[in-house]
């Protein structure tokens, strides 16, 4: 079996708001993430994805578990070695606007990794630089223009295109598509596989789109109030969700045929504060399957038939799965 490129392990994130108060902002999250594989991550705003997506990469400091990359425990390494593995761990984020240097050329923005990293020299880091540009469909004619030149969807393939210049074995990709129509959405998608297929380079995909979580996706993670409610296999999760959150979430997504009779299941009451959240199950306070003892007892992880992992104590009595209800 292949080591995984991302191991995570009971992380947790903390953020002080005064006196003895934190926001729970992630809480015992555990992540394999394999060479060439992608992992979906999807949840409401405020779940805690982007939050992962930056401490996994140490851009923010855990407040608890470990983080193994590669085989290596980084959880806790000074910045200056931590500055060492930034050339195999990259991200692309949601905004390429305000991600690039307004002022820069696009050549001296993707070039600038493979200055920072790659012992190379002037001419290779040029002759890098347009290889590049031409792998990320982008016309080596805007090289020498700003960012202001470029449209949306050019700016998120310079983004890639920086990301991917030094060869990396994780990518952490947060709402890459989410500025972006539909169009140039799916060519950024269709250039990621291609991506993934030619590095193998292990991918964290942060998303609220189902669609484009379900498409590009190996495995799914669902976070709820910063933890992992149910993970598995795309297909298997997308077609018989285990967790009531997960399915409550899934039903909220759109066929692309007007035609097809959808479900709803609409949960009721506003997610807890991430200040104090609720004792037992963070879920039960809007499950309408919950129980008596959800309010008290936190819920283990349970494999089900179909093979996701999931935290919901009525798994065992099958009363888990929430009641459909058709909507024209």
């Amino acid at each position: 079996m292949t080591n995984p490129v991302l191991k995570v392990r009971g992380l947790c994130k903390h953020f002080p708001v005064g006196g003895k108060q934190f926001v729970n902002a992630v809480n015992h999250v555990d992540l394999n993430i394999s060479p060439g594989e992608t992992l979906g991550m999807v949840g409401e705003s405020g779940s805690g994805k982007s939050t992962i997506g930056r401490v996994i990469l140490r851009l923010s400091e855990p407040t608890e578990g470990s983080i193994e990359f590669n085989g290596q425990d980084i959880t806790h390494l000074p910045k200056s070695k931590v500055r060492p593995l930034r050339r195999d761990m990259q991200m692309v984020f949601q905004d390429p606007w305000s991600a690039l240097n307004p002022r820069m050329r696009i050549r001296d923005l993707i070039a600038e990794p493979i200055k920072l990293h790659m012992p190379l020299s002037r001419s290779e880091r040029h002759d890098r630089t347009e290889d590049l540009a031409r792998r990320v469909n982008l016309s080596t004619s805007f090289l020498n223009r700003t960012p202001a030149n470029l449209s949306g969807g050019q700016l998120q393939r310079v983004c890639i295109a920086r990301a991917i210049a030094t060869d990396p074995k994780l990518i952490v990709l947060d709402e890459p598509t989410s500025s972006l129509d539909l169009s140039v959405r799916a060519g950024i998608l269709e250039l990621l596989a291609e991506i993934r297929e030619e590095t193998k380079a292990a991918m964290l995909f942060i998303s609220h789109d189902l669609g484009t979580v379900r498409m590009i996706s190996d495995r799914i993670a669902v976070l709820y109030l910063g933890e992992v409610v149910e993970q598995g296999q795309a297909e298997a999760l997308f077609e018989t969700p285990a967790h009531p959150y997960t399915q409550a979430l899934l039903s909220a997504h759109l066929p692309a045929d007007p035609r097809i009779k959808v479900t709803r299941h609409v949960l009721g009451g506003e997610v807890p504060s991430p200040i104090a959240l609720p004792p037992g199950c963070k879920f039960h306070t809007r499950c309408p399957v919950a129980i008596d003892r959800c309010s008290s007892v936190v819920p283990g992880t349970l494999t089900v038939p179909t093979g996701q992992e999931a935290r919901c104590l009525r798994i065992p009595d099958g009363g888990n799965i929430i009641q459909r209800k058709e909507i024209a």
